[in-house]
């Protein structure tokens, strides 16, 4: 018998405790034939258990009325998912605790007062957390734990690297996988493992113990290695793993816009359907919100044919135009050539976010403006990663600042601008004749050409002031003044239009435009 694919609507932001936010999501979800819904915060677990009453008993009751609060939330999502055969998970990074464990577990702070993750206590109280959950939630579906991550309280790669030690790290994901394999496992729940690390030999190791596992542990992997970065290449391990596979995308648009402007991936989701279907992946997440931007989410926006096109791709749909036109159909009920109009300016915009990187490389700090010159070239040098505590080094002989890498960037950078010139002008025109919801949805077009002309002029700084040659110093200050023009203009519209959501205001800070012209001044 075919085990039905797992497919996830994930949500990662403090959306998560909101009736009037996720219970219309769970109404598309049954629309849209997703059968988990996925909610992701770091801590979660700790939120949402009760290891025992500590000593001062104000503090206790108080944090036992809020887990109690919690649970009845979940629970209230358990049965309203179970109406249509979808199941509740929780997404976790461990190790983590909150600080009242330490009662209960003070062996878990070393001699040196730190969190020491190499105790077996660890694996203890995770365990007891796991316990306590299924005892208050008990038709959890299972967990999605990362456990590799320093994005977690407590960080093992973070914790060796500072203490030179070298751990038997396979041991460690073994007793750490157990912990919550076991109690799940012993009342039919499920478990993924998440791959999520820094490192490629952490990486490794993690993907290693759950194949050591006989049992139901599956591993969850990002489409790409580290982040959901356009036109990345594939995960290397996607197609290695061994049994139960999901994979996780990104709908929202956290590197493509901050959820801001328009963000339709479903021609490069598509294109990515190849690896899915050759790794034989049995599911996928779909992460419609992020942790950065709360109170926003995929489903407010044009972000939503995402969220609606990936399960139908996943289940072997492959025309773009189609996708996205069914669901201006759904959303709308636009048919027609209005629809086929609409569904082309979407396809086509996807380059505007796209074009915001260094051809190919991580330019963009989360979207948006780095700030300063050496903090993006830095991002390109770590995948994404930033600083670190490193300052970049510029080679001379670089290859991204020959001539030829100039032209190629300037040419890519300038043809974005004019698509998203095209697009803000062609949907001006077309926007009178969409209804009143659909054209609400489209005004973020109009910020397609500030965005693309702010990473057009800061990259082409950018190669001139890595570059640092006299004779590139007024074509330095050219693209610099281009800056701080756009900085006013872009001032004044955030004035003008008082309405606008707060991530308009992160995604276009003036400030920031004119933070990251300072920097030019301090060429390599």
């Amino acid at each position: 018998m075919t085990k039905r694919p797992f497919i996830a609507l994930e949500i990662h932001s403090a959306t998560l405790w909101e009736p009037s936010q996720v219970l219309p999501m769970i109404e598309v979800m049954e629309r849209w034939g997703y059968n988990a819904l996925v909610l992701h915060q770091n801590d979660l677990l700790d939120e949402c258990t009760q290891l025992g009453l500590a000593a001062n008993y104000g503090v206790t009751d108080l944090r036992l009325k809020k887990v109690r609060g919690r649970c009845a939330w979940l629970n209230r999502l358990v049965q309203r998912l179970a109406a249509f055969g979808a199941e509740l998970f929780l997404e976790i990074k461990e190790p983590s605790f909150h600080d009242y464990a330490l009662e209960f577990y003070p062996d878990l702070i070393g001699p040196d007062g730190a969190p020491d993750p190499t105790h077996p206590d660890w694996a203890v109280m995770c365990r007891a957390k796991v316990e306590d959950l299924l005892d208050r939630v008990p038709g959890v579906g299972g967990l999605v734990v990362n456990l590799s991550s320093p994005e977690s309280r407590v960080s093992l790669p973070d914790h060796l690297a500072a203490k030179g030690l070298d751990t038997d790290q396979g041991r460690w994901f073994d007793a750490m996988i157990e912990a919550f394999a076991g109690p799940l496992g012993a009342t039919g729940k499920r478990l993924w493992v998440r791959d999520f690390s820094y490192t490629t030999d952490m990486q490794s190791d993690v993907l290693a113990a759950v194949a050591r596992r006989d049992d139901a542990v599956g591993a969850s992997v990002k489409i790409t290695a580290h982040d959901y970065f356009p036109r990345a290449p594939e995960n290397p391990v996607l197609r290695q793993v061994e049994g139960d596979m999901i994979v996780e995308f990104e709908a929202f648009g956290e590197h493509t816009g901050w959820g801001v402007i328009p963000n339709c991936r479903v021609g490069e989701f598509g294109e990515r359907m190849a690896g899915y279907h050759a790794a034989g992946a049995n599911g996928m997440l779909v992460r419609v919100s992020w942790e950065a931007i709360p109170g926003s989410h995929a489903m407010e926006s044009l972000s939503a044919v995402n969220v609606f096109a990936l399960p139908r791709l996943a289940a072997g749909e492959t025309d773009a135009q189609a996708l996205v036109s069914a669901w201006l159909e759904d959303r709308f009920n636009l048919t027609g050539d209005l629809a086929a109009k609409a569904a082309d300016l979407m396809l086509q915009s996807w380059e505007i976010p796209a074009s915001s990187y260094w051809l190919g490389e991580v330019f963009p700090r989360h979207s948006c403006l780095p700030s300063t010159w050496r903090e993006g070239w830095m991002s390109m040098e770590t995948t994404g990663m930033g600083y670190r505590g490193k300052r970049p080094d510029v080679a001379r002989d670089d290859p991204r600042l020959t001539d030829a890498a100039r032209e190629a960037l300037f040419f890519e950078k300038e043809a974005a601008t004019a698509l998203a010139m095209h697009l803000a002008e062609a949907t001006a025109e077309l926007s009178p004749q969409l209804p009143e919801p659909q054209a609400r949805l489209f005004e973020p077009f109009a910020w397609l050409p500030v965005f693309a002309r702010t990473f057009e002029h800061a990259t082409k700084a950018t190669f001139f002031a890595a570059r640092g040659m006299p004779d590139d110093h007024p074509a330095l200050t050219e693209q610099a003044d281009a800056l701080l023009a756009l900085a006013d203009q872009i001032e004044d519209q955030l004035a003008e239009a008082q309405d606008l959501p707060h991530p308009h205001h992160v995604l276009f800070d003036p400030e920031q435009i004119r933070r990251f012209v300072r920097s030019l001044q301090t060429p390599a």
